[in-house]
């Protein structure tokens, strides 16, 4: 509930930041505002990230293309926490701010989906120190009333921080499921030693289907560009039908920025390849296609679909067994997203970590408003059947699946 009360918003926030700032350690900060700035760091960052071997969601060209595409159109400003050490950039944070009402929300720069909250950072001993200095400047100088650090990991430093702040107002955990599939022979060792899932082994699924039709699944990149936007489009459209089944609704789904981000992000060459679609198709015609991003040592399952119409035969399961093995074939551990699913326990071999949403009321003027949306929240469920609260809005929820 919360969390669309802060959510969305075309105001942008009023705010000043120190263009640079060096402190004791000897790091020096910068908040970049600017997007001609922004876009200069793209070398530097692009090194940090093949160095620290970045996820798909700290590259510079997805970040890039979030701005664009996504944070830009919806009147989000910058906020671009960078860390130098000597001159040499050894952190980077990509955050926007906006206006919520009175309020001023800073968030991860992201699709603003289900994204994950990672900073870059150099790796080492130092790594701690900067990441501290990283949240503080968040806290201190961002201007911000409240923080949301949407799907933060456990395991993580920021975590640790922010969730020792005293007015953590929403906590909510999440299960991750992450296939380790670096450390694997080969696909024929792996799959058969997985058992069944419902009863079915890897790869029965997919000789079933082949029975009933001509069945092909390719892996499309940037050079199938006109492709690329009408396959999202079919994706986007059985993905909402499944949400409505499902009652698994997010606002993110039903977007138009959120659907120009994911075609902008296969059709990008600026970085190399940072994402891809796979696509199942029976006589020509596509049931299932999956959206993954390619980071250094790992894939990340985005977004899926399939053809309602042939649900009784899971292209949606064959489409991900695929992508699976696509990973292991490309020595990739794969991240099959935050969710209880059991495929994900079952391709990741219960290798179930936690991943957690948090919404920080980072000023007292913060903290009231989040008491002001929980009386909002009160009297809305005692207001007449079609009267609404003063600052109501469609709530959104985080769709799985």
């Amino acid at each position: 509930m919360m969390q669309a009360f802060f959510a969305d918003v075309r105001a942008p926030a009023k705010r000043t930041f120190p263009a640079h700032c060096r402190d004791r350690t000897g790091f020096q900060l910068e908040i970049i505002t600017n997007p001609v700035r922004f876009r200069a760091l793209q070398q530097e960052w692009n090194d940090l990230w093949s160095k620290e071997e970045g996820r798909y969601g700290q590259a510079f060209a997805a970040c890039w293309q979030c701005w664009l595409r996504v944070a830009q159109p919806r009147g989000r400003k910058l906020c671009c926490i960078t860390l130098r050490e000597q001159g040499r950039l050894v952190l980077v944070w990509p955050l926007v701010t906006y206006r919520k009402l009175f309020w001023t929300v800073v968030r991860p720069l992201a699709s603003e989906s289900t994204d994950y909250t990672n900073i870059l950072v150099q790796g080492g001993a130092s790594a701690p120190a900067l990441i501290e200095r990283a949240w503080h400047a968040v806290e201190r100088l961002s201007g911000a009333d409240v923080i949301l650090l949407p799907f933060t990991s456990a395991d993580s430093g920021l975590y640790e921080l922010a969730s020792g702040k005293r007015h953590v107002m929403v906590k909510t955990a999440h299960p991750l499921a992450v296939a380790k599939l670096r450390c694997e022979k080969d696909w024929e060792t792996y799959s058969a030693s997985l058992g069944r899932l419902f009863r079915n082994r890897p790869g029965s699924l997919e000789r079933r289907l082949s029975t009933m039709g001509a069945m092909q699944i390719r892996i499309l990149g940037p050079e199938n560009k006109d492709e690329n936007a009408r396959l999202v489009d079919w994706m986007l459209s059985c993905k909402r039908q499944w949400a409505a089944r499902t009652g698994k609704k997010g606002g993110w789904l039903y977007s138009r920025e959120y659907r120009d981000y994911l075609v902008a992000l296969l059709n990008q060459t600026d970085d190399g390849i940072i994402a891809r679609l796979l696509v199942l198709s029976l006589d020509g015609e596509p049931i299932a296609v999956n959206i993954f991003g390619v980071g250094k040592n790992c894939l990340d399952d985005l977004i899926a679909g399939f053809e309602p119409a042939y649900a009784r035969q899971t292209p949606g399961a064959i489409a991900t067994e695929h992508c699976v093995r696509w990973a292991l074939e490309h020595n990739l551990d794969m991240d099959l997203g935050a969710g209880t699913e059991k495929y994900k326990g079952y391709w990741s071999r219960q290798h179930i970590s936690t991943v957690w949403s948090l919404q920080i009321a980072n000023t007292l003027w913060g903290l009231l408003g989040f008491h002001a949306d929980n009386l909002r929240q009160r009297v809305r469920w005692r207001l007449p059947v079609g009267a609404e609260g003063l600052c109501h809005e469609s709530s959104t929820s985080r769709a799985t699946g």
